[in-house]
């Protein structure tokens, strides 16, 4: 029989956990210049490590949720769980990615527009002055933005991630008859 507020304790502390390593993450990368630089194995490495972490904490999650609800929970209940804990976790991670390009690395958005204009000369495209973009299109440059972008890919990781665990984690409850 599942604990009252078993649920809800389980996503709150993963979700917590799990936003937090990602604030660090983001701090990290973004301080030490490895995040837009335009490296496509820094990029594959990044995207194995996010991407090894949700797994990680989905996993752990509902570990923790079987351990204290007899070694049971159904698909539904384990997705759920994910996405509470990615919802939370996004939300952590948004917020915090916000304040930092807003108001901590000012630069931030111009070192990523400098990466895109360079890669864009080597690749022999036609240079343009950010000021001649539409004004539209300066809204895809803007802190806002990169916050939204992360909670989204956040929200979508913990749907094809999330999915997976639950789905490899469940465990019914056995009816002999």
């Amino acid at each position: 029989m599942e604990k009252t507020n078993l649920f809800s304790e389980v996503f709150k502390k993963w979700g917590l956990i799990y936003g937090l390593i990602g604030v660090i993450y983001v701090f990290l990368t973004s301080m030490l210049g490895i995040q837009g630089g335009g490296n496509l194995v820094v990029g594959i490495l990044s995207w194995l490590f996010t991407a090894g972490l949700a797994f990680g904490i989905y996993s752990f999650a509902i570990k923790e949720y079987k351990e204290n609800n007899e070694d049971q929970i159904t698909l539904g209940k384990g997705f759920g769980l994910n996405m509470m804990i990615g919802l939370i976790g996004g939300l952590i991670r948004a917020v915090g990615f916000y304040v930092y390009i807003k108001f901590i690395d000012l630069n931030y958005v111009q070192r990523i527009i400098e990466a895109q204009m360079e890669a864009q000369e080597r690749l022999g495209g036609p240079t343009t002055s950010p000021d001649q973009l539409p004004e539209f299109m300066k809204f895809f440059q803007t802190p806002e933005f990169f916050a939204g972008s992360v909670f989204f890919s956040v929200i979508l990781g913990a749907l094809i991630i999330g999915l997976i665990v639950a789905a490899i984690n469940q465990k019914k409850e056995e009816f002999n008859y």
